[in-house]
């Protein structure tokens, strides 16, 4: 394949997406580096080489200490604001991944974030990826941060990470890499068994219950986030949202129809990864509430026990 590792006019396909990286091309373009868990005195050992039909990153993890082993671009300028996120084919080993972002407003201020969101693979299997960028997530110094949200129009940096608390050989296959722009109409489904969604039912934003609801999840951010929630606002009048993405009257009116709620009323669903929906109501439901019967639920128990056991967090720089 010729090298494309420009994202340029040319990489572009007449339908959805633009071509950030042709992988087995030369990586001179965008000049990858590996960045391994031995910046914090890790055993991890990882890098990437070269074969006819891929780019392979590839190695072994070790938890003592670390964990984790990276690739990632140089700075440079891609102005995706155009675009919906990323989408890469890969050929994994059943192992979970994450891609990582930089923006050119993370080198400045007193935090420097990353940008992150994990996907998993399957094993021995060609397959096409979407991530989103409305479920990228601020990193710094081996913490989440409540902020700044992805600008994608300032992405200057592109990574792939794995950190998923496995000690063992990895090996991943990218073929290339793209920004796409999602035509597809919204569905729920999509978060079954990554995200818990919050619907907030409303007839327009001015509603009183809706402004103290939201006012519950701002304050409880961090622990919004950490139980791996999703906010989703469904609005009579106004612009209905999940995150970055504006949900269009369609998309509304099937929410309502799915949830069982009138338009113009007030309504909390609180969804669990399994789709299931775990609580209603018609009024306001206090953030405490909310994450106690989150925490009561066993594959949000099993997710704690697995961070609990976990190695420490690695630097996110």
């Amino acid at each position: 394949m010729t090298s494309a590792l420009l994202a340029s006019s040319s990489g572009a396909r007449p339908d959805d997406s633009l071509l950030l990286a042709d992988l087995p091309g030369s990586t001179r373009d965008l000049a990858w580096y590996v960045v391994n868990d031995d910046v914090m005195g890790g055993r991890s050992e990882g890098g990437f080489h070269l074969e006819a039909d891929a780019l392979v990153f590839t190695g072994t993890t070790n938890t003592d200490n670390g964990g984790f082993s990276s690739i990632r671009s140089r700075p440079r300028s891609f102005d995706l604001g155009d675009w919906d996120g990323i989408r890469l084919r890969v050929r994994g080993d059943g192992r979970r991944y994450t891609f990582r972002l930089t923006t050119s407003e993370s080198h400045s201020g007193p935090y420097e974030p990353s940008y992150w969101k994990d996907f998993g693979t399957r094993e021995g299997r060609w397959e096409t990826i979407d991530i989103p960028f409305s479920g990228f997530r601020p990193r710094w110094r081996g913490r989440w941060l409540d902020g700044p949200e992805l600008d994608p129009r300032a992405i200057d940096g592109l990574g792939l990470m794995i950190y998923d608390e496995r000690d063992g050989p990895f090996r991943l296959e990218v073929d290339w890499i793209r920004a796409y722009r999602d035509t597809r109409a919204f569905s729920i489904a999509a978060f079954h068994g990554t995200r818990r969604p919050l619907l907030l039912f409303a007839e327009d934003e001015g509603d009183a219950r809706l402004q103290r609801q939201l006012a519950e999840v701002e304050a409880a951010r961090d622990r919004f986030v950490e139980r791996d929630m999703i906010l989703i606002v469904v609005l009579g009048t106004g612009s209905s949202r999940v995150e970055g993405r504006t949900l269009t009257n369609d998309d509304a009116d099937h929410l309502r129809a799915s949830y069982g709620v009138e338009k113009g009323s007030f309504a909390l669903r609180l969804v669990g990864k399994d789709g299931g929906v775990k609580r209603r109501s018609d009024d306001v439901v206090p953030m405490d509430v909310l994450c106690d019967l989150i925490d009561a639920m066993p594959m949000r128990q099993e997710e704690m026990r697995r961070r609990q056991s976990g190695p420490r967090q690695p630097a996110s720089r």
